[in-house]
């Protein structure tokens, strides 16, 4: 594949626009919120826009990869022979935990060591110049229980090494600042976006928030994110005017 000098935009127009269509290559970004508020999806287009450049790109999810596959094939903006060809490869957590001999219920504190050679030898095979883990849920459970508080951090350290862009998922009801964060520590990222589901009846509106973004000048204004088989985007949330 050919590489590039840098990564230049996300893959949302409208974040690209927010944030000036820059990602430091080799950076680390969180995307957090509850489940079905549109993480996954924007995080498809980020992929994708690696895919669109000849980039090879790599998912680590807890979804079986053949269901993935079609799910990520339903929008609009996939090519369909970025899977076929290898641009964008998918791997199930536990299937990678298989290759080191263990079901992810009796996974140890050496194998958890195992795991993070697992993923730096993964992308690296690919050649991948994106890295995508959503959610990062399970790794996080494995950290707490064996108390290994720097996972991310040399997690960071190695693939802003290899140049390789990558976004955490985080599936949680809770604000940031009620999390215990002992394993994700929030320093390490360069990006922090937060999605929220907001009741505006009779409809439930997916929103997001940049709580983060460095290098880049954003207003922290909120979007509510619009997902359909054309793609993400989002439009500013404007709340009605309160008549006293």
């Amino acid at each position: 594949m050919d590489g590039k000098e840098g990564e230049s935009c996300f893959g949302v127009d409208q974040l690209d626009n927010i944030t000036l269509g820059t990602i430091v290559p080799g950076s680390l970004g969180l995307f957090y919120g509850p489940a079905g508020c549109g993480k996954s999806s924007m995080l498809y287009h980020f992929l994708f826009q690696g895919a669109r450049t000849n980039d090879n790109v790599c998912l680590i999810t807890n979804e079986p990869p053949g269901r993935l596959s079609t799910h990520i094939s339903s929008f609009n903006t996939h090519q369909a022979n970025w899977l076929k060809d290898g641009y964008i490869s998918i791997f199930n957590i536990q299937d990678l935990m298989g290759l080191i001999g263990v079901q992810i219920e009796d996974v140890g504190p050496e194998d958890v060591d195992l795991l993070f050679d697992l993923i730096i030898q993964v992308v690296e095979h690919l050649d991948a110049k994106r890295l995508v883990i959503d959610p990062i849920n399970p790794i996080l459970h494995l950290l707490d229980i064996w108390d290994k508080p720097f996972f991310i951090q040399r997690l960071k350290g190695k693939l802003q090494e290899m140049g390789i862009t990558t976004f955490l998922a985080l599936d949680t009801n809770l604000p940031l600042e009620e999390m215990d964060l002992s394993t994700l520590e929030p320093y390490n990222f360069n990006m922090i976006i937060s999605f929220r589901k907001e009741e505006e009846p009779p409809i439930t509106l997916n929103t997001l928030k940049i709580d983060r973004w460095k290098g880049t000048a954003h207003a922290k204004n909120t979007y509510v994110v619009d997902v359909s088989k054309e793609g993400v985007f989002l439009v500013p949330r404007i709340k009605p005017l309160e008549v006293k």
